[in-house]
C-alpha cells in the first residue's frame, strides 16, 4: 500500500493540473469569461451613448415645436386644413431605434472538456495499475530469491 500512495498522489496531481489548465473551469474558461466581460462592458458603453443621444433628442422635441411638426409630418400626421402634395421618388429610410445587443454567454457541450478529465483520471488509473503490477513482480522476485 505504501507504494500505491505516491502513484495515486501523482495521478491526482496530473489530473488536477490538466483540469486546471484545460477543464471547463480552468484557464481557458477564464479567458472565455474575460472576453464575455469585455463584450458586456462595450455593450454598456454603447447603451449609455444611445441613452445620451435619446435624452438629447427628447430635450430637443420638448423645446422645439417646429421639430415636432416635421416629425409628425414624417409619419403622416397633418394639421386640419393643410394641403398635402406627395412627390414620387425614392422613399427615405425609416429611422429605427435599436435597444442594444442582447449578449448571452453560450457554453456548448463540447467546451466542457470531458476528454481532459477522462485523460487525467485515466492516467491515474494506468499509474495505479502499473504500481500493482510492479508490486506483484517485486514480490515474486523476493519469493524466488
Amino acid at each position: 500500500m505504501r507504494r500505491l500512495l505516491p502513484i495515486f498522489v501523482a495521478g491526482f496531481i496530473i489530473a488536477s493540473v490538466l483540469i486546471y489548465f484545460f477543464g471547463d473551469s480552468g484557464l481557458r474558461a477564464y479567458g472565455r469569461l474575460d472576453g464575455y466581460r469585455q463584450s458586456l462592458a462595450a455593450n454598456v458603453e454603447e447603451l449609455q451613448a444611445r441613452n445620451t443621444s435619446l435624452t438629447n433628442e427628447l430635450a430637443g422635441l420638448r423645446n422645439d415645436p417646429q421639430r415636432n411638426l416635421v416629425m409628425a409630418r414624417d409619419i403622416g400626421l397633418y394639421e386640419a386644413g393643410e394641403h398635402v402634395v406627395k412627390l414620387e421618388g425614392p422613399a427615405r429610410p425609416a429611422v429605427l431605434y435599436e435597444v442594444g445587443d442582447l449578449i448571452r454567454l453560450r457554453k456548448d457541450r463540447a467546451s466542457r472538456n470531458v476528454i481532459f478529465k477522462a485523460t487525467g483520471i485515466g492516467i491515474s488509473g494506468i499509474l495505479a495499475a502499473f504500481a500493482v503490477i510492479a508490486g506483484r513482480a517485486s514480490r515474486r522476485k523476493d519469493r524466488g530469491a
